[in-house]
């Protein structure tokens, strides 16, 4: 089995990149069938870890016994390549969430991620971080010939039709300068922060099925990730 190994990170805290990561795991595993496993690299919060062993004792029992459910690791600078070597070629996806900010242990575990996911708004500093995120991901790391990394994809979290205007000029100008964005975006809605954060559950299959709703987002991940090629330009 060919494992991939990616992330939805960024260099600031409170951009929905748990949120998105919880809500990636769910759904490839439930809706897409991939076999997946989230690590929780927020040590010693590991708010993720908790939040999952919570929604389990919500349950009872019969329904655990008969529930799927993919396996979330807590995990550190520490053990990270250990639990890596783990599960790798035994899932399809190790998707591994972030604490915030750019942080010597964040660098140290960017270092095993294949694919990196970056959200973020149209506020005018976290186009600056984003920036200066991607730049460090370019010069460190996919232009480093002993790389693990092969693309690094920029999107829009957040968004919000209302301002769909300035979005469109925001992503016009990343493009123009070579970076590579995602089609798709992350919409700001109250239920991917409630109901559709959910570890057990995914979203229903009636749901989330226009253009710039979620599930687009999700096939778009699972396209990019398996192209054999790097569309990344110098």
């Amino acid at each position: 089995m060919e494992t991939k190994i990616i992330s939805i990170a960024g260099e600031k805290g409170g951009v929905g990149k748990t949120t998105l990561s919880i809500m990636l795991a769910t759904n490839l595993f439930h809706s897409y069938s991939k076999k997946v496993v989230l690590m929780d690299y927020d040590d010693p919060q590991y708010s993720v870890f908790k939040k999952w062993k919570r929604e389990l004792k919500s349950i009872e029992e019969n329904e655990q016994d008969n529930l799927k459910i993919y396996p979330i690791e807590k995990v550190s600078v520490h053990n990270l390549q250990e639990k890596i070597v783990e599960y790798y070629g035994k899932v399809d996806y190790i998707i591994v969430d972030f604490h915030g900010g750019l942080s010597q242990e964040m660098i140290q575990g960017l270092m095993f991620i294949e694919h990196i996911f970056i959200p973020f708004d149209h506020d005018e500093l976290e186009i600056d971080s984003t920036y200066n995120f991607y730049l460090t991901l370019k010069n460190n790391f996919l232009e480093n010939e002993e790389r693990v990394l092969k693309s690094v994809h920029l999107f829009f979290n957040q968004f919000r039709e209302i301002q769909k205007n300035k979005f469109a000029g925001l992503k016009e100008q990343f493009i123009s300068a070579g970076l590579p964005f995602m089609k798709h975006v992350v919409k700001e809605k109250e239920i991917y922060r409630g109901r559709y954060r959910n570890t057990l559950f995914p979203i229903p299959e009636h749901k989330e099925l226009e253009e710039n709703d979620i599930k687009n987002f999700f096939e778009e991940i699972l396209k990019l990730t398996n192209q054999e090629v790097m569309q990344f330009e110098n």
